[in-house]
């Protein structure tokens, strides 16, 4: 989460990064917890000094609560705590801990207690140790005991005297916090409006890949003509356009609840527990300069938070259910253009349609005055357009052409298709490169589409394709001359 992501060369970023590290920009942290001022200064004031320890002076101050220790290890070099990548941790937690525990006060001694009588102050079974490794002095060690029955201090004394003394709760929390307390829970923030890349991979379902490519032909003219910046899909369909305000509604309508919960458990080699050893699902996201890459494991026990790991961190840590549902759930015709073959007219020479409903030919033609012109440094096509070499009427073509573009599918299938084709339509484009549709019988409602670049199949109704190709038979008829 802290080191910096490379930026997108060419907009596009290498597959192998899915576990790699990218860099952080702007972060959505959970709110952290300030230092109280007024309780810090009132501590300095406590007349008691419990553990009084410059930084400097220290070699560590390790931290033993049952099975867990926690070593603050301190050089010329600044505070480390031992076996634990302080890339993790909130740096400003760690500074609490480490200041609590070098400098501990009190404004209360209970009096000089051993043996038996520490009992009462559950000192004989301390819930933590503190041991100082103290440069040229003896070594101390304090002793944190029970809470006070008002609830407002720890009990604690020190290896070095009988004295045992209160010590506000809120200090002996922090001295007793866990290295997970002090982990740091952010992740970036990305633009979902401007998301570059998403890679979805789940156990038994077909990979999902988007990204935005600068160079792409479909995605490029698509942005030209209707000013929309698209994404283009290549798994599980190659070449599909993808707007990003689909993905934000669809795939990411909960992308708020994508947050860290909490660290569950740091540089653990037990990852089969929380079943991130084989993850059910990884999850790649990124804008034009920062990324996360995600592996999501089990829910917990409760069902309420997934067991995931951050850009291959060596840690565990839970994640809302809310947050990472839709990646499970999606429907990729939530969010791709269901467009069957939007074409603009300026990019076509002609469509030919062969269909049970009839045969047409539409042709553009430049003719006098009505071809491509240029007004406003912006290139409108003015040309005739002739349906089987009928002059067609301006205004009834335009109705006619958006009807044939703008047929959409209903749902994908991956059927194959049977019998023979009802309907074929053509696109030719200038550049000379068509794009054809073939129509096969699904049953008595859809036909099944069927394109030649595509490796999913979808489902239209057959009264709408019916409807686009019937209409070229009733478009008005021009009475002479060309059409303006």
């Amino acid at each position: 989460m802290k080191k910096k992501m490379l930026m997108l060369v060419g907009l596009v970023v290498a597959a192998a990064v899915l576990l790699g590290v990218y860099g952080i920009a702007k972060k959505r942290p959970k709110d952290p917890p300030k230092p109280d001022t007024e309780q810090t200064e009132a501590e300095n004031e406590l007349k008691y000094t419990v553990i009084g320890c410059k930084a400097e002076d220290l070699s560590s101050v390790t931290v033993k609560k049952g099975e867990k220790n926690i070593k603050f290890i301190v050089s010329d070099d600044g505070i480390k705590i031992e076996n634990v990548d302080l890339a993790l941790m909130r740096q400003d937690l760690v500074s609490l801990m480490f200041d609590a525990l070098i400098t501990v006060r009190s404004d209360n001694k209970v009096g000089e207690f051993k043996g038996e009588e520490l009992v009462q102050y559950g000192l004989d079974m301390p819930q933590a140790q503190v041991d100082y490794e103290i440069d040229q002095k003896q070594p101390e060690t304090l002793y944190i005991g029970a809470v006070s029955p008002d609830n407002n201090y720890y009990y604690a004394k020190t290896a070095s005297s009988d004295d045992v003394y209160t010590i506000g709760k809120a200090v002996g929390d922090r001295i007793m916090q866990d290295v997970t307390d002090m982990a740091d829970l952010s992740i970036d923030v990305l633009d979902s409006k401007g998301l570059a890349r998403l890679e979805v991979k789940q156990k038994n379902r077909d990979e999902l890949s988007v990204s935005f490519e600068k160079e792409n032909e479909k995605a490029n003219d698509n942005l030209d003509k209707s000013g929309l910046q698209t994404l283009v899909m290549h798994k599980p369909i190659e070449n599909l356009l993808v707007y990003p305000y689909n993905l934000e509604t669809g795939l990411l309508y909960n992308y708020d609840k994508f947050v860290i919960g909490e660290m569950v458990e740091l540089g653990t080699e037990n990852y089969a527990k929380y079943g991130l050893d084989d993850p059910q699902m990884t999850i790649l996201m990124a804008d034009l300069e920062n990324g996360v890459a995600l592996s999501v494991g089990n829910l917990d026990e409760e069902g309420k938070n997934y067991y995931v790991t951050p850009n291959g961190q060596k840690a565990v840590y839970t994640m809302p259910k809310e947050g990472l549902d839709p990646f499970f759930n999606y429907n990729i015709v939530d969010f791709i253009q269901k467009f069957i073959a939007l074409h603009f007219r300026d990019t076509l020479a002609g469509v030919d349609i062969k269909s049970v409903y009839g045969n047409y030919t539409v042709e553009f033609k430049e003719e006098g005055e009505n071809k491509f012109i240029v007004e406003n440094d912006v290139t409108k096509d003015k040309r005739n357009a002739y349906i089987n070499g009928k002059l067609a009427d301006t205004d009834g073509f335009a109705n006619y052409y958006e009807l044939l573009t703008g047929l959409t599918f209903d749902a994908l299938d991956e059927g194959e298709p049977q019998g023979e084709p009802q309907v074929v339509i053509t696109y030719k484009m200038l550049d000379g490169k068509e794009d054809t549709t073939t129509y096969y019988n699904y049953d008595d409602t859809f036909y099944l589409a069927v394109k030649e670049d595509s490796n999913m199949n979808m489902l239209i109704t057959k009264q709408s394709v019916k409807q686009a190709v019937e209409t070229a038979d009733k478009l008005p008829e021009v009475k002479g001359g060309t059409v303006g």
